[in-house]
């Protein structure tokens, strides 16, 4: 799966999942430990530029260009790895997120924050690649680093996908981080048997992040009610594998899905795909690298007036042009949800020192970067699994601003509300209506709606505020909407004028008109 050197990009890419993944099938890497020890070197890493076709979602890997300079070379010329991080500026950090509960969501549901993929201390790869010592005692400081982190971006849910090899070996409660003491609550099953945890946060009662059990392998199943019978189904991307777990009472997603083509992934029954990951904008491996490397560099270089450290991903953050297209080929021939993964391990080198003092991959900062919003009742292991089944659920890019008052839906001729998600047979007389967010007026909105044919996605409506669509023929319709963020243009200091700019910020499900 992911290997070193894309550790080394990410960290130059200020990549948020800015995580490798690393190599799922080791014991724990003996990588820098949690205090940031010195990494062990990378093999040379070159990067491609990009050409005419680099938004075609046909087009995969490219050749490495042999002449092009490496990334290490690039980094050192930017910021020597020793480089320490002036004195004089020490933002602190942005606002953290509010709670869901104030966000305006359409009539009888709310919104429900929350990650997908995410790894934990039984990670082998997670916590500078030592989640445990040799006893197999947990990195207290990374757990508490990651607890934290759940409370101060007040996540409503958690799908955790920790790495086969190491989730199998433990019981569900550890699975689950569940710490008594500190007042977590586990949820478990009709027979006793844990299958969530609320963690604890501190006095602040309000906020309980709802964690749910899973694991990345060649296949990431979630909200898995018990552990698979065979481990090896977690580490097979086929039919079988994916039916068996569906058995075990778990969905079923994918990751990386520009690692993969539409026809390695539909025949495996899958319930979702990531139509987002950081690590495309950085891999070196996709074209995306060389429109992001300069961006990246800009960043760096910005010593007299920086920008906030939190917004960092904004010098890498593009579509995932080749994700978005494999999901174009799915939804108009069957159902299938599109999520965000977050895939966060805090185990960057420290090439890069950030001005407020934290990590740049801390579980803090990349937690309030972006999310999957759900329209749920209520924030329960069962709502959360009924939205995601029913695809009601926004990828939103939320350090840029949250979904306050967002609405996807359409009506039937009779008036009859038809939910992001539903799949129904096409009638004259329907409307597709889309609300954007009132949540930034500052910032310039470009609103899509968006029909999917087998020949692509395609806008059919578009505009700064409320669209309406009347089709007139059967057709799969989804939501973009990009940002160009004004608002954030004091906080980005001398790189504002790169980073104000068209920026993807809002992904919806789909709605199924077949």
């Amino acid at each position: 799966m992911r290997i070193a050197p894309l550790s080394r990009l990410l960290v130059a890419g200020l990549a948020g999942g800015l995580l490798s993944c690393g190599d799922s099938g080791g014991a724990s890497n003996a990588g820098t430990s949690a205090n940031g020890g010195a990494p062990a070197p990378a093999p040379d890493v070159r990067v491609s530029t990009p050409d005419a076709h680099a938004h075609d979602p046909d087009a995969h890997a490219v050749p490495l260009d042999a002449h092009a300079p490496t990334l290490d070379a690039v980094l050192a010329d930017a910021l020597p790895p020793d480089a320490a991080a002036p004195d004089a500026f020490r933002p602190l950090p942005r606002p953290r997120p509010g709670p869901t509960s104030a966000l305006v969501a359409p009539a009888g549901w709310r919104w429900a924050r929350g990650l997908i993929h995410m790894h934990s201390i039984h990670s082998h790869d997670a916590c500078d690649g030592r989640p445990k010592d040799e006893a197999g005692v947990g990195n207290a400081p990374c757990l508490a680093d990651l607890r934290a982190a759940f409370c101060n971006a007040r996540l409503d849910y958690t799908l955790l996908t920790d790495h086969p090899e190491t989730f199998a070996d433990v019981t569900f409660e550890e699975a689950l981080l569940y710490d008594a003491a500190a007042g977590d609550e586990l949820v478990r099953d009709e027979t006793g048997a844990p299958v969530g945890n609320r963690v604890a946060c501190g006095g602040e009662q309000a906020v309980r992040t709802l964690l749910a059990p899973g694991s990345e392998g060649d296949v990431m199943p979630v909200m898995l009610p018990r552990p698979a019978a065979d481990r090896a189904w977690y580490r097979t991307r086929t039919p079988e594998a994916v039916r068996n777990l569906h058995d075990t009472g778990g969905l079923v997603f994918h990751a990386h899905t520009e690692e993969r083509t539409f026809e390695e992934l539909s025949p495996l029954g899958l319930d979702a795909i990531e139509i987002y990951n950081l690590h495309a904008n950085v891999n070196p491996r996709w074209r995306q690298l060389g429109e992001v490397l300069p961006d990246i560099l800009k960043l760096i270089n910005a010593k007299e007036n920086p920008p906030h450290p939190d917004l960092s991903l904004l010098a890498a953050l593009r579509e995932n042009p080749e994700a978005l297209g494999i999901w174009n080929q799915f939804v108009v021939r069957q159902r299938m949800l599109g999520t965000a993964g977050s895939d966060i391990h805090q185990n960057l080198p420290p090439l890069v020192h950030p001005t407020d003092g934290e990590r740049l991959d801390s579980y803090r900062r990349l937690t309030t970067w972006f999310a999957n919003y759900l329209l749920v009742r209520d924030v329960t292991l069962d709502e959360i699994r009924g939205a995601l089944l029913a695809q009601r659920l926004v990828v939103v890019f939320h350090m840029m601003g949250e979904p306050d008052g967002f609405d996807f839906s359409g009506a039937k001729a009779d008036g009859t509300r038809i939910e992001m998600g539903s799949e129904l047979p096409f009638e004259p007389g329907m409307v597709i209506r889309v609300t954007p967010p009132t949540s930034v007026p500052l910032a310039q909105q470009d609103v899509r709606l968006m029909r999917v044919t087998p020949a692509g996605a395609e806008v059919v409506a578009q505009g700064p505020m409320a669209l309406e669509y009347r089709p007139d023929a059967p057709a799969v319709f989804r939501v973009e909407i990009l940002q160009t963020p004004e608002h954030l243009r004091p906080e980005l200091g001398s790189v504002a004028d790169d980073f104000v700019r068209p920026t993807p910020w809002i992904y919806s499900n789909a709605i199924y008109l077949r």
